[in-house]
């Protein structure tokens, strides 16, 4: 289990992965970061997600699990440290993302359960299911350029709660946003690392105020 305290190691982390970034003369990432940003609007969040004990359960197909074995344990691990740096006063713990894969390699009929009978047994009051429906890091139809792009169904569902599931959305993200990047200039790893950073934060953004910026400008 993952719990409050913890949430420094899970921001010290994110900042690991963040330097990653700018491993192997990655040049491209800081030109990227140091670039003018368009304006950014304020957005509320869409659910207010809160639990006791919190499991994230990430579904991939046998497609995207031949391709990247360790998808689903990358994309709960990172969604777990955004989850607990930012929303560390309203999930009070989360199960430790290892621990969830575990139970589904030893569990094969999980996919038939519901969300609330997968919470339970984890003995946890809301669950977090992530259904990766895309997700690559090449460029589509090219060799040699790199783009991260993740799309999945993401839902919510609450031991207690009447109906199920509480909250639902598609989520889709690209990363780098603005174009691809060739492989002499970059690694996979640093492609992966983005791309899961990225789309943990997309998902934690549904539940927590935030900013986005306006392409384009604002008139």
């Amino acid at each position: 289990m993952v719990g409050r305290r913890q949430w420094r190691n899970a921001a010290l982390a994110s900042l690991v992965a963040l330097v990653a970034l700018g491993v192997c003369g990655c040049h491209w990432f800081y030109a990227w970061m140091a670039a003018d940003r368009h304006p950014k609007d304020q957005i509320k969040a869409e659910y207010p997600l809160k639990a006791e004990r919190l499991v994230i359960v990430t579904y991939a197909g046998t497609e995207i699990l031949f391709n990247d074995p360790t998808a689903s344990l990358e994309v709960s691990r990172d969604i777990t440290n955004e989850i607990l740096r930012s929303l560390p006063t309203v999930v009070k713990s989360i199960v430790h993302p290892a621990q969830v894969v575990r139970w589904q390699e030893s569990t094969l009929e999980w996919p038939n359960m519901s969300l609330v009978d997968i919470a339970k047994a984890f003995q946890a009051d809301t669950v977090l299911y992530v259904e990766l429906e895309r997700y690559t890091m090449m460029e589509d139809r090219s060799a040699n350029l790199y783009r991260g792009r993740v799309r999945a169904r993401v839902q919510v569902a609450e031991v207690a709660a009447p109906r199920n599931p509480v909250y639902e959305t598609n989520i889709e993200t690209l990363f780098p946003e603005d174009r691809p990047v060739g492989v002499l200039e970059t690694t996979d790893r640093t492609i992966r690392t983005g791309t899961n950073l990225f789309f943990a934060r997309a998902v934690v953004d549904k539940f927590r105020d935030h900013q986005v910026e306006v392409k384009g400008g604002r008139p």
